[in-house]
């Protein structure tokens, strides 16, 4: 059965939901309201997926979430300000102080996004879990790992940081997250914008330029909006050193980088690798900042023997 909570913002994209495998669809109510979907029996062990910067649930590619909901509970979330979320802001004309380094007028820090995530967990009654993280997301699942302590039964992060102060963002990327920050005068300059950085945050793994698009597009309508990614934006440069909470991750891990990644230097996987106590690192060549199913397919694979060392 599907239960469907009124929403703060946006539709259901219906047509890109599979009834069959989504057992619940709920806003979870706090600062700011969270979107989460619910995959796989109730019963079965809990893993915990966040995305990155500006991304949205839709995002996770179908195929990996259904493998995964044949052994897990899959609990997708969509982080604050993002998708179907709740908002902190207004949806146009983010902060341009903040992109000073003006850090008063951050709206909030990954350290308030992991507490959304830990309110989804007592929410949903997930008295353990995993935590799974891609980017942005790995960021706040290093958080959530060292919070959760012994409800922890396993932590993996893709293509992120080791909790550096200063964000281990290329410059020229950074330069491209800016240029989103800041707005667009219309939806068609958005979608060009959305579509050429995912091409080029992607690369060397295929995007097509229609693909880019469509994608872009996608994201356009359900739910992107440049205010909400300059706070992300800022939330990520602004949360100080974190390399403290890396340490404090005792349950089994798997860091994943890629080495022609754009957006994170992958040197960043190998310092987030020797943090963390228990911590395996798996890097990817011929493979830039994407989900890519070579990535997942190993991933899928490391979680099933984890969780089984785990339960």
């Amino acid at each position: 059965m599907t239960e469907t909570v009124c929403l703060p913002y946006g539709p259901i994209l219906g047509s890109d939901i599979r009834i069959d495998t989504v057992l619940l669809q709920r806003t979870i109510d706090g600062p700011c309201p969270i979107y989460v979907e619910v995959r796989g029996r109730e019963t079965a062990p809990a893993i915990v997926l966040l995305l990155g910067l500006g991304m949205q649930l839709d995002e996770w590619p179908r195929p990996f979430l259904d493998k995964l909901a044949r052994h897990f509970r899959v609990v997708c979330i969509e982080n604050r300000d993002m998708g179907r979320s709740g908002r902190c802001g207004p949806d146009k004309n983010a902060q341009d102080a903040a992109l000073g380094g003006r850090a008063s007028q951050v709206a909030y820090s990954l350290f308030d996004m992991r507490d959304d995530v830990m309110s989804v967990t007592r929410e949903l009654n997930l008295p353990r879990f995993a935590v799974v993280g891609f980017s942005m997301g790995g960021m706040i699942a290093q958080l959530v790992a060292a919070e959760a302590g012994d409800r922890l039964t396993a932590f993996a992060q893709i293509c992120s940081s080791a909790g550096e102060a200063e964000a281990p963002i290329p410059a020229a990327t950074m330069k491209r997250f800016e240029r989103v920050a800041k707005g667009f005068e219309s939806d068609a300059e958005l979608i060009a914008h959305l579509a050429d950085d995912l091409i080029w945050c992607a690369a060397p793994s295929p995007v097509s330029p229609s693909e880019a698009v469509d994608l872009a597009t996608a994201m356009q309508k359900s739910g992107f909006t440049t205010g909400g990614y300059g706070r992300q934006l800022f939330a990520i440069t602004s949360s100080g050193d974190r390399t403290e909470y890396l340490q404090k991750i005792t349950a089994p891990s798997l860091v994943i980088g890629a080495e022609q990644d754009r957006c994170i230097l992958p040197e960043s996987s190998h310092r987030a690798h020797a943090l963390i106590e228990r911590a395996e690192l798996k890097m990817f060549s011929h493979t830039g900042h994407s989900l890519e199913a070579h990535i997942l397919d190993d991933l899928e694979m490391w979680l099933l023997g984890a969780l089984g060392r785990s339960s």
